[in-house]
């Protein structure tokens, strides 16, 4: 069943959700900040010059349009200089809300001085709630505090100064309307994202993941193999590669069937995973072999992990429908020593692999350079 909810996702779908939730909001904090900074700006100018009947409330007026404006220059500062959309959400947030203030604070202007000019108002109050509707990221949950947090302000400064509340809602019942169906439209475009957004992680997933064994495949763990690389050679650190290739499967198969096979396999993955660190890479390089990128780690650092996955495969039998399969596994060590090209590295761990074989399998072996 596809995944709707943004509590039932998976760790590494959070931190991806979070990247693009930030992404998304830093695009629309930009978009909307130059919005606010063109049409604001035209809406006052048109009273100042072109509206004589409220030329009076102008001032008034540019107080409540200077809050917008402020914040979306903020906004247009802040999301130009951080590129990777940090404090994008809020910042957009912001901008909803000091929109939302403005229009309900126009309205309360319009309504203490008794101008005829109030349908325009509440036009623009229908106007400002569609608007904000596009920058509810969350859905109707933020679109209630935009929309609802302002109106209950407005509605208890017009009581204390003796209005009629049941007058106000009356006049302002079409923006209430149209609230209402913002308030569905938002919930619904927000879980349709959310929706697509994970049906595309799962296809990332799927097609990084070996069905198999749950580990990385070949063609996700290069990139990260060229991208540890470079991050070496820029920042003169280090890491290792360990290059694993279990001993003598083909038996396991010949005798207890390319199903047991399959089993042994998974259980072997689990294990190595086990004896590694969160920041660890382990793939499945193909076949029974299987690569493990060690972050931040000289050659000494990764015998030590080596040894512990061949330890935690050869002490213990792999249990495959009811029968005990004794399994070892060769290990080969390398560290980066400046290599350009992390396929020199893999050979020269592939070399330490093919030494740990020919001296008589279930050791392990490094290949210092």
């Amino acid at each position: 069943m596809l995944q709707t909810s943004s509590s039932e996702l998976t760790e590494s779908q959070a931190l991806a959700l979070t990247r693009h939730h930030r992404a998304l909001a830093r695009r629309l904090a930009l978009s909307a900040a130059a919005l606010v900074l063109v049409v604001v700006p035209v809406y006052q100018l048109q009273e100042l010059f072109l509206i004589d009947r409220i030329a009076d409330l102008c001032r008034y007026h540019l107080g409540w349009r200077a809050l917008p404006m402020m914040v979306a220059l903020v906004a247009l500062v802040w999301c130009s200089w951080h590129k990777d959309g940090f404090g994008a959400p809020w910042l957009l947030r912001a901008l909803a809300l000091s929109v939302m203030a403005m229009i309900f604070g126009l309205f309360a202007v319009h309504w203490i001085t008794d101008c005829n000019d109030i349908e325009r108002m509440v036009r623009g109050l229908i106007i400002c709630t569609f608007a904000v509707t596009l920058f509810s990221l969350k859905g109707a949950r933020e679109l209630i505090i935009f929309f609802g947090a302002p109106f209950l302000v407005l509605l208890v400064f017009l009581q204390t100064g003796g209005h009629s509340v049941l007058a106000v809602i009356g006049t302002l019942f079409d923006p209430l309307t149209m609230f209402i169906v913002a308030l569905i439209a938002s919930e619904v475009l927000y879980r349709t994202w959310l929706a697509a957004f994970i049906a595309n992680q799962q296809l990332a997933e799927h097609a990084a993941t070996d069905p198999l064994t749950g580990l990385s495949n070949r063609r996700h763990i290069e990139p990260q193999l060229q991208g540890e690389t470079a991050r070496a050679l820029r920042h003169r650190a280090t890491f290792s590669l360990l290059m694993a290739d279990l001993d003598h499967f083909k038996r396991v198969n010949d005798q207890y069937g390319h199903d047991a096979g399959d089993e042994v396999l998974r259980e072997v993955a689990r294990r190595i995973r086990s004896m590694l660190r969160t920041e660890d890479r382990p793939a499945r390089w193909g076949g029974e072999e299987f690569l493990v990128l060690l972050t931040d780690t000289s050659a000494e650092q990764a015998e030590v992990v080596a040894e512990k996955i061949r330890k935690a495969i050869a002490d213990t039998p792999i249990e495959v429908n009811g029968q005990s399969v004794d399994m070892t596994i060769s290990i080969g060590v390398a560290q980066h020593q400046g290599e350009d090209d992390p396929l020199d590295l893999i050979r020269r761990a592939d070399q330490a692999l093919y030494r740990a074989k020919d001296t008589g399998r279930n050791r392990v072996c490094t290949d210092h350079g």
